[in-house]
């Protein structure tokens, strides 16, 4: 009888420390759709959602196999949590139907200029490009300006005859579009804050109507500057987490705005737009919701299996991104290989195009 009331009560220990990762759960699904500014502790636990709900799918799991009814608690997180899991895992399985007028994308941050030799880099990435019969490239962290600038430009206005580059002398990560089509006119983005990220549009001439792309490269997490190395000792350790931790929340904030910022000028748009971008966020922060509003994520689309663009960090996050209006454009192929050019990967969608609504809706 003892051991029976043990049990019991063993259980409702484990119980209510089951509520604990599902309280967690439900702080990260509200990251999603709170300003940094406000509730800043949120978007930390937006950040280790994946972590979040794996522990709470294995405290399904136990309770199930227990034939417990606490598994309810972590089910209900999880479920919760479908509009993110959806945006970093799809049906390995899914078909989508082939385009019939095909436009390719891609999305590259190359981290200044790529890893290795810039004669290099430049030359196996065009030829990449190439066999991938790219269309639209926006690149972030292009060089800025000097050698490696005009060496990148040489290789890849070979095949993509129009570009945008900005080729200021400022001391700020530069982004460039790249592209098969006419650029009718084009756009720097400055981000307030004193932040050295930069954005840009382009309005391209696709087959007589006006696309209006968008490359974004959202405030950097500063998490490569401050990680803890093996050789610090405990103070230092400690100092370099207080620092990072006091670093992502202001930089947090500061690419809240930035997505702000940048869905107003979405929102002014009277063509179908395409964004391509970095947003050093993942699909459960505010910035990515801001950002997204009511277009389409090519993942989402036509993604197969666990999305992560990020190489480091265990593999785990999704921060590069293609959107789209759905109205115009539908995604047949998300493809994001393992190269190993810089720390994130590339994005490559393929889109099949509908551009008779536009004429039909007035539209430029």
């Amino acid at each position: 009888m003892g051991i029976r009331v043990l049990v019991k009560l063993l259980d409702v220990v484990g119980g209510m420390i089951t509520m604990i990762p599902s309280i967690l759960a439900v702080g990260g699904f509200l990251a999603f759709r709170l300003h940094p500014a406000r509730q800043m502790e949120l978007q930390w636990l937006g950040l280790f959602l994946p972590l979040i709900l794996g522990v709470n799918i294995l405290l399904i799991f136990y309770w199930v196999a227990r034939k417990k009814w606490w598994f309810v608690i972590p089910l209900f997180a999880v479920l919760l949590n479908i509009p993110y899991l959806s945006a970093v895992f799809q049906w390995p399985f899914k078909q989508t139907e082939p385009a019939g007028r095909e436009l390719k994308v891609a999305s590259y941050n190359i981290r200044q200029g790529g890893i290795g030799e810039i004669s290099v880099v430049s030359r196996e990435l065009s030829a990449f490009m190439v066999d991938e019969k790219v269309d639209i490239l926006c690149l972030q962290e292009f060089p800025s300006a000097g050698e490696a600038q005009s060496k990148w430009i040489e290789e890849l206005s070979g095949f993509l005859p129009y570009y945008v580059a900005d080729s200021s002398s400022l001391p700020a990560m530069q982004v460039a579009l790249f592209s098969r089509y006419p650029i009718l006119r084009s756009q720097r983005i400055t981000f307030p804050d004193k932040s050295s990220n930069r954005a840009m549009w382009a309005e391209l001439d696709i087959d007589g109507q006006v696309v209006k792309v968008y490359n974004v490269h959202l405030q950097t997490t500063n998490l490569n500057q401050n990680r803890i190395r093996p050789s610090d000792d405990i103070d230092r350790a400690t100092s370099r987490i207080i620092r990072l931790k006091d670093m992502m929340d202001v930089n947090g904030v500061i690419r809240a705005r930035q997505a702000d910022m940048i869905r107003e000028m979405i929102d002014g748009s009277t063509s179908p737009v395409i964004l391509c971008g970095d947003f050093n966020d993942t699909p459960a922060s505010y910035a990515y919701r801001r950002i997204k509003g009511d277009m389409e994520d090519s993942f989402r689309s036509c993604g197969k299996g666990y999305g992560y663009t990020y190489r480091y960090l265990k593999k785990l996050f999704r921060i590069d991104y293609i959107f789209y209006s759905g109205e115009v454009f539908r995604g047949t192929r998300y493809y994001s290989p393992e190269l190993e050019y810089s720390d994130h990967k590339p994005v490559i969608v393929t889109l099949d195009v509908d551009l008779t609504p536009l004429s039909s809706r007035g539209r430029n």
